[in-house]
Order: structure tokens, then C-alpha cells, then sequence
């Protein structure tokens, strides 16, 4: 390593910039994100504005394996939470098609049978009468 009297100018100024760049605790990405070099300094961003939710504001912060990462919106409302209880006591019921059972019959129907989309429409209001299927 070189003392400060045996560097020449463009290298001093390099040393100054990484040093800079060491301390600071945020920067504008390409994409126009801010971005922050640990969570402490996100997080005391976000209390800044307490009337915005996380994902309103273009910011994020490096994680401790370099990914950049933000914060989701804080809590369900209570509409959510009402509407995510409804859709586990359906599924309790058997109410509700699972993912997978929602796969399965479309596959069967695209592999089986070359229909005509008026009775593909029919066929599935008729499933529909027998099961509910939810997609939020």
C-alpha cells in the first residue's frame, strides 16, 4: 500500500471516492431505485413516511447476501383478513378447487376433447354450479 505522499493525484482521488462511497447509506440505481447499504438506514426511511406503504416508495436496501430486497405493505386490512379466513374455512369445506385440481381439469379437457368454445363455456358454468373456484 502506498502512503498519500507517493500517490499521484488520480489516485488519491480514486481513494477519496471509495472512501465516499464506503459511507454513504444510499444511491439511485440505473432503474431510479434508491437504494440502501444496510436495513437499519431503509428502515429509518420508511418512518420518515409514515403515509406511504413500502411498495409505493422506489426503495430498497442490500441484504446481507447482496440481493436487493424491500419491505412488504405492513398488515392485512381487515377486509383482507376477513377474506383470507372465508377462503381457509372453504377450503376446509371443500368448497373451493384446489390449484392443482384446477390444473388437472383443464388438462384432461385440452387432452380428451377438441370443443368448440361455446361448449367448453358450458362445460365449465356447469362445473362451476357443483364448486366455486376463487382466484384473488
Amino acid at each position: 500500500m502506498k502512503t498519500v505522499a507517493e500517490m499521484t493525484v488520480d489516485e488519491l482521488k480514486e481513494l477519496i471516492r471509495q472512501v465516499v462511497a464506503e459511507q454513504r447509506e444510499y444511491f439511485l440505481d440505473e432503474d431510479g431505485w434508491l437504494v440502501f447499504t444496510n436495513e437499519e438506514a431503509y428502515a429509518r426511511y420508511l418512518e420518515r413516511h409514515p403515509d406511504k406503504m413500502p411498495s409505493e416508495l422506489k426503495a430498497c436496501y442490500i441484504d446481507e447476501h447482496g440481493i436487493k430486497a424491500y419491505y412488504s405493505d405492513y398488515e392485512l386490512t381487515e377486509e383482507g383478513l376477513r377474506r383470507l379466513e372465508e377462503a381457509r374455512k372453504d377450503i376446509e369445506a371443500g368448497r373451493i378447487y384446489t390449484w392443482d385440481e384446477i390444473k388437472r381439469e383443464l388438462a384432461s379437457e385440452r387432452l380428451h376433447t377438441k370443443l368448440s368454445s361455446r361448449t367448453v363455456r358450458a362445460k365449465t358454468s356447469k362445473a362451476s354450479r357443483k364448486k366455486t373456484v376463487r382466484i384473488s
